[in-house]
């Protein structure tokens, strides 16, 4: 018997399909090629088709990137941020922040990184800068997980 469909192959449809903004119709028509009429009735390995289909679109599209490929655009400049480093920035941002608006989230960080000279978000973030930043939200973590002293008393 195949595996049902997991909680994390649920939400990763359910993203892609916003992202796309694909109309309620279409979806419906995805899930019947499967022979299906929700996504919970997928199994594990058609779950996984269709989540691949969605994200070819969507990275055509220009409104997913794989895991890992993020940034892949800024690769080889000379002076600058790699993408992995932009990659762990970004991520360790995301761990910190107080805001979930992508474009918030996005705007706080570029205002966080002018603090290091860095003018016009992670894309003009120089190589030399990055260990700044990283310790910055590196520290920033640790305070965050602190108690405080209230919760110690």
């Amino acid at each position: 018997m195949a595996n049902s469909i997991t909680s994390a192959q649920i939400k990763r449809i359910h993203t892609l399909k916003t992202l796309l903004k694909t109309p309620d119709a279409a979806y419906r028509s995805m899930l019947r090629d499967f022979h299906v009429f929700s996504s919970k009735q997928l199994t594990e390995d058609q779950a996984d088709t269709l989540i691949w289909d969605l994200q070819k679109v969507a990275e055509r599209e220009g409104v997913w990137a794989r895991p890992g490929r993020k940034f892949q655009q800024l690769a080889g400049r000379k002076g600058m941020a790699t993408p992995k480093q932009l990659r762990m920035i970004d991520a360790m941002w995301a761990d910190v922040t107080r805001t979930n608006a992508p474009a918030a989230k996005d705007a706080a960080l570029s205002a966080f990184l002018e603090r290091f000279g860095c003018h016009g978000g992670l894309a003009e973030l120089e190589y030399w800068q990055v260990s700044k930043v990283v310790n910055a939200l590196a520290v920033m973590k640790t305070q965050q997980t602190k108690p405080t002293p209230e919760a110690t008393a």
